[in-house]
């Protein structure tokens, strides 16, 4: 999971620096207004992904707090019934947070992957030297 995260933040990090302003004398006014309109529409979308991103951070925090509890509750399952129910009840939820953690992941994937792919666009009809 970290070094998804190290991927995804550089990602992100690689999109806030590949929008350029594009120049007006190289372009059209009818190009210049397209441009304007997928510049803006690439920041909002990077705005996006930053907070998916500091959602996926939080959640992961809960997934390890909750495998902590699940694997503090194993140890005692033999204890008792009582221990072995709380023990199933921590797993679950650790179970449940994990699946929750990897749709996130997966979204913010696929979003930041769009997102480069749009960027690259971008930069190959608006950015003219």
């Amino acid at each position: 999971m970290i070094k998804t995260l190290s991927s995804s933040l550089a990602a992100l990090a690689t999109l806030a620096l590949g929008i350029a302003v594009p120049s007006a004398s190289a372009l059209t006014n009818a190009e210049v207004k397209q441009c304007n309109a997928l510049g803006k529409s690439l920041q909002a979308r990077q705005a996006d992904a930053k907070t998916k991103a500091e959602t996926r951070e939080s959640l992961l925090e809960k997934v390890e707090l909750a495998g902590d509890a699940w694997e503090e509750a194993e140890g005692l399952r033999n204890f008792s019934d009582d221990y072995a129910t709380k023990a199933d009840v921590t797993k679950a939820e650790y179970e449940t947070l994990k699946g929750e953690l990897l749709r996130e992941e997966r979204s913010l994937q696929a979003l930041v992957s769009r997102l480069n792919e749009d960027v690259a666009l971008y930069n190959g009809q608006c950015v003219k030297n």
